[in-house]
């Protein structure tokens, strides 16, 4: 009996060691060297990857609202470290340079090229401002109204998500249109 436990005992900590070892090279990502790299190495990763942070591409007022966010929440940064590991953000993943102006579309399909540019530049938000915190399957689970969508976006930006007011309504009725209630 003692053999068939210290056996099983083995074998969970083998598969654990194996399964801990294929999560670290996945979450291997090269970050540029510079101040603010270590806290952030030490601050971030004491709870969740770094995928995230180099996807979000947000200005300094945005990381400064996500940095606190995750202060409040038990992340260590020193208050003398806060403005270096923010800087370090803006600097290597700020916003993103804009690709250019799309080319007009023709009269006729205007409002179709239009509701797609918005559909694209929706599911960008999605993609950028809610995985910081959730996998997608999180998202596409739910099935709600509109009004509802607008609840779960407005609670999710007073706990940190970095979403414009501005483009609140269009993350809002992406959700809605994309994921509404099951019939």
């Amino acid at each position: 009996m003692k053999w068939m436990f210290g056996r099983t005992a083995m074998w969970l900590w083998a598969t654990f060691a194996v399964a801990t070892m294929a999560y670290a090279a996945v979450q291997d990502i090269q970050l540029p060297d510079g101040d603010g790299k270590k806290v952030l190495q030490q601050a971030c990763t004491a709870c969740h990857g770094l995928d995230g942070v180099v996807r979000l591409h947000m200005d300094k007022s945005g990381w400064e609202g996500l940095v606190a966010s995750m202060i409040s929440n038990g992340a260590q940064v020193d208050n003398k470290d806060m403005p270096v590991l923010v800087d370090y953000l803006v600097k290597n993943f700020g916003p993103e340079k804009p690709a250019g102006e799309a080319p007009a579309a023709a009269a006729g399909g205007a409002s179709t090229a239009n509701a797609a540019s918005n559909d694209a530049a929706a599911k960008k938000l999605l993609e950028d401002v809610c995985t910081a915190c959730h996998d997608l399957d999180l998202v596409g689970d739910q099935h709600l109204t509109k009004d509802e969508w607008q609840q779960v976006v407005t609670s999710m930006v007073a706990k940190g998500a970095n979403l414009n007011d501005k483009d609140t309504p269009t993350l809002v009725d992406y959700l809605a249109k994309t994921y509404p209630p099951k019939k």
